[in-house]
């Protein structure tokens, strides 16, 4: 049996928090909306003695600033819902998030360290080439979301930081995801790709981001397939090549929700329906 949290805290402020987690660090699991813990703890992969909840402090919120794009940690996917002039990716993510009450628990900052079969948002996010925004008791550090992920349930932040934000610098004018759940309207997933890109005035792919959710415990991005897109007018056959570069070297899951060849090609499946739309 899971060992019962001892200790519950909900600091008002971004100062507590921070303070909290200097004086507890990894003994402590954060919380905003609570969905993924919920199945981290039951499912034992998690096992804290405190349950630090972020719910109190002013992190939701989404800015739009000329080109620039902010969210806070805490905010419910919700709200991405409700915001005009996000990348279609992002929204697009947001809305295959299957039922109301997930949209609304669920957070953009607790979704970046969702493993698999969850972890949509944050799909998209690295297609966008996004930024986190990491506080501690030494100030605020940024870091890449590509250089977020050290390893299954690893992550790239220090042991009195905080996650408070999200940051997309020029959002791609183009952008999309898709994902294969086991039905139609709901259920974990398979496997999910995001791309975001612009295309010069002569239809040639400029600044390519491409990212797979759903074959490992968090997403990644496939360099060798945004190197073969970039400044290249997109074809038929340059997609149906990149495609099969986007599992090298990777090492899929393989369970019971679906086989690593399964996924290997819904994940080639849904990258060239998106490519194919930027024709």
């Amino acid at each position: 049996m899971s060992r019962v949290a001892s200790g519950y805290y909900a600091p008002a402020s971004l100062r507590d928090a921070i303070s909290l987690k200097r004086r507890l660090r990894e003994k402590a699991l954060f919380v905003a909306g609570g969905t993924a813990a919920v199945q981290l703890v039951s499912k034992m992969i998690a096992e804290p003695e405190a349950i630090i909840s972020l719910e109190k402090v002013p992190l939701d919120y989404v800015k739009i600033r000329g080109n620039v794009v902010e969210i806070g940690a805490t905010t419910p996917i919700s709200r991405l819902l409700e915001t005009r002039g996000l990348p279609t990716a992002l929204r697009e993510a947001a809305e295959n998030i299957h039922g109301l009450a997930l949209k609304d628990m669920a957070t953009v900052g607790g979704n970046i360290f969702t493993p698999a079969p969850a972890g949509d948002i944050a799909t998209a996010l690295l297609s966008l080439d996004a930024t986190l925004v990491l506080r501690g008791t030494r100030g605020v550090r940024t870091v890449p979301l590509s250089k977020f992920y050290r390893g299954p349930l690893k992550y790239n932040i220090k042991a009195d930081e905080v996650l408070t934000a999200i940051r997309i610098r020029r959002p791609p004018r183009l952008s999309s995801f898709l994902k294969q759940t086991p039905w139609r309207y709901s259920g974990p997933t398979i496997a999910s790709v995001s791309v975001g890109l612009d295309l010069d005035k002569n239809k040639k792919a400029r600044r390519v981001m491409v990212a797979i959710g759903g074959l490992t415990t968090h997403p990644y991005r496939v360099k060798r397939a945004e190197r073969l897109l970039t400044s290249k007018k997109l074809t038929s056959e340059l997609i149906e090549e990149a495609a099969k570069h986007l599992v090298d070297n990777v090492d899929i899951i393989d369970d019971a929700l679906a086989s690593s060849w399964y996924r290997e090609v819904i994940a080639q499946v849904l990258f060239k329906k998106i490519l194919n739309r930027f024709i």
